[in-house]
């Protein structure tokens, strides 16, 4: 009867486009009111999704017959293209073996494999996740969401992974860093001496390449605290020099403000812009990038991708990096302020410090051979 009243499926399709348009639109508005701000990361994941189904709508305002198969469709494809934007370079992170492991300036110049997964704690498949990583699949990995219950895992990795570091027993960290390659120094702590900032792991490599790995609030369950959080993460990550790289789960994508305020702070580059990594569970289906490998301008991103689903809700992402020759006769200057850098990070978790980061001296029993 009602559309009879508005022209049959004519006046249905056009008024379903009309809605998707205006929820489109309303969408963008949001974006634009809020700015680079707390309340505009919480819609910034989607922006991609909303503008392709804007187009969508409009196109369909043309053909308001063909209205519901061109809405479906339309929604079909903007979920495959970002799963596409994920999967096309997925699973094709080089092999950590296909160098043997180096020390000194000679590991950053046969390369450096990184990588980072939001491991989803317990409810994650402990056993796939294992088998992935005892394939080798990088140099050095960041583990987040990586608590108390998975701790019997490193040392089932020891023979791959002999040099790791981490916080999991202390439930506000729960990282984890594992290394194929020797580590000069190595610890966890805070970004800040407030006890809400994230914690970090850190470790120097042979060499002075620093990885650091971290994991933040999700800015939809709380945008503030998100945003106090990368503008503290962005100040710390100032202080350090030398060459850098930074990876986990930032809950973060390129079209949000903490983002662009992390690059434009830093000077640090992503291994890449358009890699959604979640969700990945219970199809591997992402849509949204929110696990980021960062580098500082001595390091060159070679490749970068994805891994496979490995049983989390995120899928791992990867970046092969090189050094420059001319970086690699730098004067070791760089260490010193990385000291002073990490020194200023301030409280240690719960006096589970991994390291003195003054003098940075390596506590035995945490930083393991």
């Amino acid at each position: 009867m009602f559309a009879s009243r508005i022209g049959g499926g004519a006046g249905l399709g056009r008024l379903l486009a009309v809605a998707v348009l205006l929820a489109a639109l309303a969408g963008l508005s949001l974006l634009a009111a809020t700015g680079p701000g707390p309340l505009g990361d919480v819609v910034a994941p989607l922006t991609g999704h909303i503008v392709a189904l804007g187009v969508v709508a409009s196109v369909c305002l043309m053909w308001p017959r063909r209205a519901l198969l061109l809405l479906t469709a339309g929604m079909l494809a903007t979920l495959g293209l970002h799963s596409w934007l994920a999967l096309a370079r997925c699973c094709g992170a080089p092999a950590a073996l296909a160098h043997p492991a180096q020390s000194g300036g000679q590991v950053a110049a046969a390369g450096l494999t990184v990588l980072a997964l939001n491991t989803w704690s317990s409810r994650g498949d402990p056993d796939r996740l294992e088998r992935y990583l005892a394939s080798q699949p990088a140099d050095v990995v960041v583990l987040s969401e990586f608590g108390r219950r998975q701790q019997p895992l490193l040392d089932r990795l020891a023979a791959v992974y002999p040099y790791r570091v981490g916080c999991g027993s202390v439930r506000p960290c729960s990282l984890a860093l594992l290394s194929r390659l020797p580590l000069e120094a190595a610890g966890a702590a805070r970004i800040a001496a407030d006890r809400q900032q994230p914690a970090f792991v850190w470790a120097r490599l042979a060499g002075s390449v620093t990885v650091i790995g971290t994991h933040l609030t999700r800015p939809s369950r709380d945008p503030l605290r998100h945003a106090d959080e990368m503008r503290a993460l962005a100040g710390f990550l100032r202080r350090i020099a030398g060459p850098l790289v930074v990876a986990g789960d930032l809950n973060t994508t390129p079209w949000s403000g903490s983002f662009r305020l992390l690059v434009q702070a830093t000077g640090l580059s992503p291994a890449s812009l358009l890699m959604p990594t979640w969700p990945a569970w219970p199809l591997a289906l992402p849509q949204v990038a929110l696990d980021h490998i960062f580098v500082s301008a001595e390091l060159v991103v070679a490749a970068a991708g994805t891994g496979p689903a490995v049983g989390s809700d995120h899928l791992p992402v990867w970046a092969r990096l090189e050094q420059p020759t001319a970086a690699l006769h730098r004067p070791h200057a760089p260490a010193r302020t990385l000291a002073l850098g990490l020194a200023a990070a301030g409280a240690h978790l719960g006096g589970e410090l991994l390291a003195h980061l003054g003098g940075e001296q390596v506590g035995a029993r945490d930083l393991r051979r």
